[in-house]
């Protein structure tokens, strides 16, 4: 006799639908899995063997075979452990499919018969919700939140997933809780006022939370620029819906437990970070801290200590917002749709744009510097801040007017009216269009989309050349 039940492969950080067929038949006792498994999967049938009878069921002494289909796409993990065991329990006739609907389960099984959790629990069992299936899902992923939909059914044993697909547990509550959100936190890490004679910067990282510009910060230490960087994640609006479920999806598929928090991510790699590690790629095709900081920040601080290759590999990402990734025929697209916010010194020392010269770097310090930054890697940057040290003492400047959470209102709003109507751009004068149009194309179309934003944030519904001034200010290298 042969059933199947169905599960689902995680390639990069999606699930996969995936058909287990298993089929018990008389002969020699054997089992065998076939469909391209990796060792974790053909190891499954000691674990499985060893639940069964923890479970209190039977072994069956027969012929077993168990299919992964589709047979070309490769299989990995322990995540099929629970839908073989429960298609040899089906197989073998010690139970039955009483539950109604398309049975489909996601799980690891433990000695013991306990399920456990496993590496992309939550983007696994995605794709078997959104096709209505009926999903045994392990306990421990007990949050689902209601867009998902579908029915999932929490599961702690291999005897209580038997029990629900024989319909034992009817009138045992089965569904997994809803999760409830957290409160939008008032408290912030890094605020906003408190960085004192950086004007121009605190409105540049403004500009940048609104748009979702990338955006560099240059000057000598101690000015602010790490500071402003943790504050541009602080000013971040809260995240949708949609995007908590896509946080939350990825997070799995690293291997941590879905956190739907309201707050975007920060990821904050240290230089010495490879190619692989910051855009994805490696043996197993997993994602890189682009990905894992997508909808949120990404910080780069002192980008000029990073490897120069993994600096390169930013081109594309950082304008087409994913990652497009071809190994041996596999082709794996990850989301990258992360605001990049790199700071760094002019030279090893810091000092080397300082009227009073003091810089005695080497030059290969100055090598080292973000003004060492290739020209196509500086052009993905549409808002490249120069920052100096005031003249005048910090203790005599004021605090800034702007706090944190005003500010993230601000950019709530500005994102908002972006979403419904651009802003326009008839006002400009022809010699403001010719200004733009001499500084090249990706300029241009930098320049236009931060002067709409301007526009906005300044309450303006039509883009003039002030805007567009400004706009050219912040981008840094033409003047």
């Amino acid at each position: 006799m042969s059933t199947s039940v169905a599960s689902t492969a995680l390639v990069g950080i999606e699930g996969v639908p995936v058909e287990v067929e298993v089929d018990v038949a008389p002969g020699i006792p054997a089992t065998r899995i076939v469909g391209l498994p990796d060792t974790a999967v053909g190891e499954a049938r000691e674990r499985i063997r060893s639940a069964i009878r923890a479970a209190g069921y039977t072994w069956p002494a027969r012929r077993i075979t168990i299919n992964l289909a589709p047979a070309d796409l490769r299989k990995s993990g322990g995540s099929f452990d629970l839908a073989i065991a429960l298609g040899i329990l089906l197989a073998s006739g010690q139970i039955r499919h009483r539950c109604g609907g398309t049975l489909a389960a996601v799980g690891e099984l433990a000695l013991d018969g306990r399920v456990r959790t496993v590496p992309g629990a939550l983007p696994l069992a995605l794709p078997l919700l959104s096709l209505g299936h009926r999903v045994l899902l392990p306990a421990s992923v007990a949050m689902l939140p209601a867009a998902f939909g579908g029915e999932a059914i929490p599961i702690e044993t291999l005897a209580d997933a038997a029990a629900a697909v024989d319909g034992a547990r009817r009138n045992a509550p089965g569904l997994l809780a809803r999760v409830a959100l957290p409160p939008a936190s008032v408290t912030v890490s890094c605020e906003l006022a408190a960085i004192r004679g950086q004007p121009i910067a605190t409105r540049a990282i403004l500009i940048a939370a609104c748009g979702r510009f990338p955006i560099l910060l240059e000057g000598p230490p101690g000015v602010g620029k790490s500071m402003l960087a943790r504050a541009l994640h602080e000013i971040l609006p809260n995240l949708a819906s949609g995007e908590q479920s896509e946080v939350a999806a990825i997070a799995s598929a690293g291997g941590h437990a879905p956190e739907y928090s309201l707050r975007p991510p920060l990821r904050a790699p240290h230089h010495d970070i490879t190619v692989a590690g910051l855009i994805g790629g490696g043996p197993r095709m997993t994602p890189g801290e682009l990905t894992w900081a997508h909808r949120g920040l990404l910080l780069l601080d002192e980008i000029g200590e990073f490897r120069r290759d993994a600096l390169e590999a930013l081109r594309e990402p950082l304008e087409r917002g994913s990652v497009d990734l071809v190994r041996a025929g596999r082709s794996v697209r990850f989301p990258a749709d992360t605001i990049v916010a790199a700071t760094g010194n002019p030279c090893g020392c810091g000092e080397l744009e300082q009227p009073s010269g003091t810089c005695r770097c080497l030059p290969a310090a100055r090598r080292r510097g973000s003004l060492s930054l290739s020209a196509p890697i500086r052009d993905r940057f549409p808002l490249r801040v120069r920052l100096a040290r005031p003249s005048t003492p910090l203790a005599a400047l004021p605090r800034g007017e702007l706090t944190t959470l005003t500010a993230r209102e601000r950019a709530t709003s500005v994102r908002a009216a972006l979403a419904r109507q651009p802003a326009r751009s008839d006002a400009m004068t022809r010699a403001t269009r010719r200004t733009i149009e001499g500084l090249g194309v990706r300029a241009w179309s930098q320049i236009e989309q931060v002067a709409r934003v301007v526009a906005l944030l300044d309450g303006r519904d039509v883009v003039g050349d002030a805007d567009v001034a400004e706009a050219i200010h912040l981008h840094g290298d033409h003047w």
